[in-house]
């Protein structure tokens, strides 16, 4: 398929997890993309591995700095001529209890998962407006819609992420602009599996999967087709609307723990 031949794409957080996902995701289809990341190194990885290298463009950008979230579609106008989607991928997740949270930390996590996300898409709506329209996906979390502790900057800036969200796609819908949001769930990534100990696999994913009616973590292949999908013309007609893939995690609980179906092993 090519749904995205002949269209630009700007990925950011694409040097690992759901980011890089999404960024060969989109190059497997036919685009180009504008990869960015804070790790250049890794940046470069991924270009290397996608299907179409040269169709990639790498940056080293720190979203959560206004100039460069800005500068960044500045960057990706200039290399392609025109952008058609932003991706705002990428996100910090400092944990901390709420009564010893300092305020760098809080500062830093709304700075990278929020204010980055909205200079950026001010950007780049700007300039898809004057071109006839455009589509800006912005990855969230099921914990916009539920409470994980101890994690209020990170729980607060995905629950207004989605809000944002809303927001553009209001506001700028009758310009030609669409505006999507992405909630995963848990997800698995090759770079996160490789980090854990066997001990620390089976907490993160296996235990936590009791949560899970679907009994496994989302895969990251599985998050970038629905950022396509959402991207793509067969969703012309969504427009601020959240989509939550946690594989049915947030619909409930079981009542009694002991009916609760087992968890297969990795």
């Amino acid at each position: 398929m090519s749904r995205f031949s002949g269209k630009n794409v700007i990925v950011t957080g694409a040097s690992s997890g759901i980011g890089w996902a999404i960024a060969h995701a989109f190059v497997d289809e036919g685009a180009g993309v504008f990869a960015v990341a804070r790790r250049g190194a890794l940046l470069e990885k991924m270009r290397a591995a996608a299907s179409a290298p040269e169709r990639v463009h790498t940056a080293v950008v720190d979203v959560g700095v206004p100039e460069q979230a800005r500068g960044m579609v500045a960057a990706a106008i200039a290399a392609f001529g025109r952008v058609h989607v932003l991706v705002n991928n990428a996100a910090i997740m400092p944990y901390g209890p709420v009564l010893e949270m300092e305020e760098e930390t809080w500062r830093d996590t709304m700075a990278v998962n929020l204010d980055g996300p909205f200079y950026a898409s001010q950007a780049a709506a700007g300039h898809m407006v004057e071109r006839g329209g455009g589509v800006i996906i912005n990855i969230a979390s099921a914990n916009a819609f539920r409470v994980e502790s101890p994690a209020a900057n990170y729980n607060t800036s995905k629950a207004a992420l989605v809000m944002m969200t809303r927001c553009f796609a209001h506001e700028l819908g009758h310009l030609g602009l669409r505006a999507c949001c992405l909630a995963p769930g848990q997800t698995v990534t090759p770079e996160a599996a490789a980090e854990l100990t066997p001990q620390e696999y089976h907490r993160e994913f296996v235990e936590y999967c009791s949560r899970v009616p679907m009994r496994r973590p989302a895969e990251a292949r599985e998050q970038a087709a629905v950022v396509l999908f959402l991207a793509s013309d067969d969703a012309s007609y969504i427009n601020g609307e959240t989509i939550i893939v946690d594989g049915g995690e947030l619909t409930g609980e079981w009542y009694d723990p002991a009916l609760n179906p087992p968890v297969p092993g990795p």
